[in-house]
């Protein structure tokens, strides 16, 4: 099927290239408590873009959201990500049989004090994994209080993203974003499209 002025849809990758011969790393993105909408579709995009293709909501504030108008306006064109996207009532149940489990959070935390986390920033900690990982879960807490220490607890390790300490908020479909290009880069990353050297 084709979308979008004739393209071809978009081909979802579970690694930057499936003819490499490298292990195949299955990642979930894990989003907790999530309360709007729009912000679920836009983390939908950015796993596409990515060539990401499993997310997964924890006791979302809104059942349906999967099926708002926001979300898949906000999605653009990765409807597909929450048409097959689960819905778990609890964080332990979302994040069974994963080999690795990050949490993330703010380093420089304007709403409180995060005195018991160490925050691995992501890109250092995504190129210093050693061996074969088979399977990887980037756990996201809410809009409003991010993810409970108790949430952080259940993971392997803390990712925080270094932001301008006067201000570290970052919007969640943002901090996916990011989070998943950094993955994206540690597993090999897409090409480079530079545009050909002019003749002379």
């Amino acid at each position: 099927p084709k979308r979008g002025g004739g393209r071809p849809s978009t081909r979802l990758y579970a690694t930057a290239r499936d003819d490499d011969g490298a292990p195949v790393t299955r990642t979930r993105f894990v989003l907790v408590q999530t309360r709007h909408p729009g912000n679920v579709g836009a983390a939908a995009r950015a796993l596409l873009t990515m060539g990401f293709d499993e997310l997964c909501l924890v006791d979302p504030a809104d059942r349906g959201v999967l099926n708002r108008k926001k979300a898949i306006d906000g999605a653009s064109g990765a409807r597909g990500i929450l048409e097959r996207a689960k819905v778990e009532d609890n964080l332990a149940d979302a994040l069974e049989g994963f080999d690795l489990c990050c949490a993330t959070g703010m380093p420089t935390d304007m709403a409180r004090a995060r005195t018991q986390s160490i925050f691995q920033e992501p890109r250092a900690f995504f190129t210093g994994l050693k061996g074969d990982i088979g399977s990887v879960a980037l756990v996201f807490g809410n809009e409003r209080m991010g993810l409970a220490e108790e949430d952080m607890a259940m993971c392997d390790v803390v990712l925080g993203v270094p932001t301008n300490p006067d201000f570290g908020s970052l919007n969640l479909a943002s901090a996916v974003q990011l989070v998943a290009y950094d993955w994206r880069q540690a597993l090999g990353g897409f090409p480079s499209r530079s545009a050909a050297p002019k003749a002379t």
